[in-house]
């Protein structure tokens, strides 16, 4: 049942933050699997993502969050029309208004536009571009436009595809409507890669394809700019253009315009702080855990006011502090469940959580490894982040084993195969070293490898990771750390063809670095090499051609923070002003990028995309052995030194 509708601001007055909350609560809880729109495009699935509401200080506030991004509202106007509800939104600190839309569907906008519909409409914009082509490109004819789906080439229909030839020279072009969704828009950019490279390869001997240009909505452009900006210039001609369909207008976007790039980083919590803050939640949530699983368990400050339980990355527990309506007293909530679904944990719950836990516990478990790849011993440590400090808390409980009764996970299990990016993200988050362990530069490098192994001996005084990886180059050696600076040791490990090691000391996860007021972007990983350079480390559990370029994406985004000037009074640079990185040095070099996936996830476009990226992102793609939930090691790499 839809919720009462609201009348406009115009015609009554002003909502208070209580009924325009109670507006979302009730559209809510009549939608089941509702979804958010935010400038027309589908911003959370609030089937998985979820929702807080606050009417505190005399305001109405909308906390929205997901695994990938997170975003805070303010609601000053709530109306019902039909299956959605329709919010007047203002970003923390801005007094400018936006729209935000509740609907009942997915994506109302899939949704409205039957199959027919859309490729009508695509085809319509294809006769738009086939118009405005010859009036901004007279002297280039165009030639085999379509959107004629490709599975075996990574092209889908909303791309429209073709060339601009004169003579024997052409430009590979590619064009994507206003109408597709945002996430279609961003992607064109890997489409477009992907395209060049298939025009020059079936077009050898007969045509030469100087570069791509690449047709993008209006207003639309800037993340492709970003993008298209740090592509390699030497191996082909890049040109962006915006068009606005009303108008018929294309216009070039100046890609050495990077005044766009808005984005800080959020300061990093007091983990001692918390650690007093969260005691006695971590005391009750550690008493639902069965007996000998308290080391499962990972917890993470998402803020200085909200501290996850994970289990195997997966969020089953939250604590959070409340700030009272007066302002003066503080209340810590415990909430348990998977997803959107949470249950506030009281004396009333206990038990029922307790037994969800404990299926939880059971279903999602990683199974004891079938080979050994190198035995490691970890020390838990007594940080936010790491398992050992519940451990007190759960010596007390009196529960009984349950080793005895644990199935054996299937891997059909949902629970098992719920969020695998995460769950590998838990992985690295306890343990580096795999990354850094053993590596073959190619596969077919690793009989070298093997035969290197065998004189192990040479180094017996030394653990196999603490020496870093020899690249296979000539004369590779290890650099000491000495007491050289680390900009100095970064250009001789460079040099000699190193893969500096990862300092598993400084390692942060789900570091916020916020684009936009409210928009926040969460990168995986975010450490540090031996030699001090920054480590940008993206993670995919599943094939997706757009792997490179999202890890681009926050490769940028650290780059621009870390190039920013040190503080004059203190010498410290951005991110140890935030809290990061405060006992490194840390080098001025530009971050290197690693790429990390199980091997038979790696889709077939990264290895091209990633040829094209400018030399000057150095990155390293790593390809772990399938059964990574048991234990990491990495069967191949490909780095950018190679290409």
């Amino acid at each position: 049942m839809s919720p009462p509708r609201v009348s406009s601001a115009d015609k009554k007055p002003s909502q208070s933050p209580e009924q325009i909350a109670e507006a979302i609560i009730a559209f809510l809880a009549a939608q089941a699997g509702a979804s958010v729109l935010e400038d027309g495009k589908v911003a959370f699935d609030l089937s998985t993502a979820q929702y807080k509401l606050s009417t505190e200080h005399g305001r109405c506030t909308l906390h929205l969050w997901s695994g990938e991004r997170s975003v805070v509202r303010t609601v000053v106007a709530a109306e019902a029309h039909g299956e959605s509800l329709k919010l007047t939104t203002q970003r923390l600190g801005q007094a400018q208004t936006k729209r935000m839309e509740l609907v009942a569907a997915q994506d109302a906008r899939a949704t409205k536009r039957s199959p027919t519909a859309r490729d009508r409409a695509r085809r319509e914009y294809q006769r738009s571009v086939e118009r405005m082509l010859p009036r901004y490109f007279p002297d280039w004819e165009p030639e085999g436009l379509r959107t004629a789906m490709d599975l075996e080439r990574s092209f889908g229909p909303a791309y429209l595809r073709g060339s601009l030839v004169r003579g024997s020279q052409a430009w590979a072009l590619v064009a994507v409507s206003e109408l597709e969704s945002m996430a279609i828009i961003d992607g064109a950019l890997t489409v477009g890669i992907l395209w060049l490279d298939h025009c020059r390869e079936h077009g050898a001997g007969r045509m030469q394809y100087d570069g791509l240009r690449l047709i993008v909505p209006r207003g639309a452009a800037m993340l492709t700019a970003a993008r298209m900006a740090w592509l390699n210039a030497k191996i082909a001609r890049w040109e962006l253009w915006e068009l606005d369909r009303a108008s018929e207008e294309l216009v070039q976007r100046d890609l050495e315009d990077r005044g766009n790039l808005r984005t800080r980083l959020i300061h990093r919590p007091d983990e001692r702080a918390a650690q007093e803050r969260f005691a006695s939640a971590v005391a009750e949530v550690m008493e639902l855990v069965p007996q000998g699983d308290a080391e499962r368990v990972e917890q993470h400050l998402r803020s200085s006011t909200e501290l996850a339980f994970l289990l195997h990355g997966l969020e089953f527990a939250r604590a959070r502090v409340e700030v009272a309506a007066t302002g003066f007293s503080h209340t810590l909530k415990l909430t348990v469940g998977v997803g959107a679904s949470e249950t506030e944990l009281t004396s009333a719950t206990h038990e029922d959580l307790r037994g969800l836990v404990a299926d939880l516990f059971a279903r999602r478990c990683a199974g004891m490894p079938a080979v050994d790849f190198g035995a490691r011993r970890g020390q838990l440590s007594g940080r936010i982040g790491s398992a050992a400090k519940t451990e007190a808390a759960h010596s007390r409980m009196n529960l009984g084993t349950t080793a005895g009764k644990r199935r054996i996970p299937t891997s059909q299990d949902p629970l098992y195969r719920a969020a695998p990016e995460k769950w590998l993200e838990s992985v690295l988050r306890a343990d580096l070293k795999p990354l850094t362990r053993g590596l073959a530069s190619r596969p077919e490098a690793r009989a070298t490898s093997r035969a290197t192994a065998r004189n192990a001996n040479d180094h017996a005084d030394l653990e196999a990771d603490t020496r870093g990886n020899r690249a296979d180059a000539d004369g590779a050696r290890e650099v000491k750390a000495g007491h050289a600076w680390p900009n100095l040791r970064a250009r001789a490990a460079q040099k000699a063809g190193i893969i500096p090691r990862l300092d598993p000391q400084h390692l942060y996860s789900q570091v916020s670095a916020i684009a936009g007021a409210g928009d926040k972007g969460l990168l995986d990983l975010l450490g540090v090499t031996h030699d001090g350079r920054l480590a940008v480390i993206e993670i995919k559990a599943d094939d997706d051609m757009h792997f490179a370029l999202q890890g681009l994406d926050y490769w940028i985004r650290v780059r621009h923070h870390h190039a920013t000037a040190p503080d004059a009074a203190t010498g410290m640079g951005e991110f140890q002003r935030n809290g990061y990185f405060r006992e490194v040095e840390l080098s001025p070099m530009e971050p290197r990028l690693f790429l990390v996936a199980p091997a038979l996830r790696i889709h077939p476009a990264t290895e091209t995309v990633l040829r094209y990226l400018s030399p000057r992102v150095e990155w390293e793609l790593l390809a772990l052995d399938e059964r990574w939930r048991q234990q990491v090691r990495v069967v191949w790499r490909r780095g950018s030194k190679q290409v």
